[in-house]
């Protein structure tokens, strides 16, 4: 078998590079004491929908290459998971040890909304499902909830890919989407599984159906970057329903720290258009792309570097609140860029390359 080597998107390195910048800046906006401008301090914290963006990337690339290599290849589907799984599994497993590790030294760790961390919640996420439990889904390693969220879309991904031919069934699949999210959020104001009311609402925006229209906006991406001309193939009623469906989404209690991130999902679509046109060339900087390459060992280990940076006091340096920002951003950034290039050549490219060598050797075996 001929290994299928797909042309290099840059703008795509771009998008994961604003997405961890964002993640990266609302993380250091919420440590210290010295308080920020209130404005600023809210619109500094809309960059966890940098999350969203990454869901929207991850979509549209996942969709470009399964299309290109389910044409050729003997077992795609089994190839998918070994790709995904050597993606996700070592940087995200050398994230459970360390905070196992935590755990055992009695340090500080990531306890989100738990008094302490159970075996339970330890193999959960060792088989990503711990986004099936409120005390699970983001504790043990931060950020956690979106590793889960992801693995269960990869789960439905060749089944999505049989069933979506065009974008006129992406649009279907939107709406499906947003329908179930507004049933289940709707259900969930008055049922509620556990006593934790900020608990339950947390992990009812965290789980997998609030955050599947996210994908399905990917998988749009993809097709309207494929060919814009494929926005008209859409049918007015499918169309007409997503914009009902839109503002009803909007409102719920369950909004209650949120600017919808099915808004921004939209804008973000638009941001990833204009970037494929070369219409934002000033964001395509090398460092940018570089960042965007090592996004995910930046995203588990940006956590580490905030958690060691204030244990040392390097968190707040003065009584200015935006010049403490600064300073902490830029020492957050400069310590996670240099430990994750580390990573980023020591086990994501070994582990990814090892993934190529065992579907080589599969498909040649057939």
């Amino acid at each position: 078998m001929n290994v299928i080597k797909l042309e290099k998107l840059d703008y795509i390195d771009v998008i994961r590079g604003i997405a961890i910048l964002m993640v990266v800046v609302t993380h250091t906006a919420q440590q210290g004491l010295v308080k920020l401008p209130h404005l600023l301090s809210v619109s500094l914290s809309f960059g966890a929908r940098g999350v969203q963006l990454f869901f929207i990337a991850s979509a549209f690339t996942l969709f470009r290459s399964y299309k290109k290599r389910n044409k050729i290849e003997k077992n795609p589907v089994k190839n998918f998971f070994i790709r995904r799984f050597f993606r996700i599994a070592p940087i995200y497993y050398l994230g459970i040890i360390y905070y196992i590790f935590r755990i055992m030294y009695n340090l500080p760790y990531w306890q989100a909304s738990q008094p302490h961390i159970t075996i339970g919640n330890v193999i959960s996420n060792f088989f990503y499902c711990h986004g099936l439990s409120p005390y699970w889904i983001n504790s043990l390693v931060p950020g956690g909830w979106s590793i889960t969220v992801e693995m269960f879309f990869y789960i439905l991904f060749p089944f999505l890919f049989k069933r979506i031919e065009n974008i006129n069934s992406v649009f279907i699949f939107l709406n499906f989407t947003l329908l179930a999210k507004l049933v289940l959020q709707e259900l969930f104001q008055h049922v509620s599984f556990i006593s934790d009311s900020y608990l339950w609402r947390e992990f009812i925006f965290y789980y997998f159906p609030s955050q599947l229209p996210i994908f399905a906006l990917g998988i749009i991406l993809y097709f309207l970057i494929e060919n814009p001309d494929n926005i008209k193939l859409v049918k007015i009623k499918n169309l007409a329903f997503f914009f009902i469906l839109l503002p009803l989404q909007i409102g719920s209690k369950f909004d209650f720290l949120y600017l919808n991130h099915i808004i921004f999902g939209i804008i973000f679509v638009v941001f990833a258009l204009l970037l494929s046109k070369g219409k934002l060339n000033f964001l395509s900087k090398s460092f940018i792309r570089y960042i965007g390459k090592i996004s995910f060992s930046i995203y588990i280990i940006h956590f580490i570097v905030i958690a060691w940076l204030a244990k040392f006091h390097l968190i707040d340096f003065c009584n200015n609140g935006l010049i403490n920002l600064l300073l902490r951003f830029i020492l957050i950034l400069f310590f996670s860029v240099l430990i994750s290039t580390l990573t980023y050549r020591l086990i994501e490219i070994p582990f990814q390359n090892l993934a190529k060598r065992i579907i080589l050797k599969t498909e040649n075996d057939n």
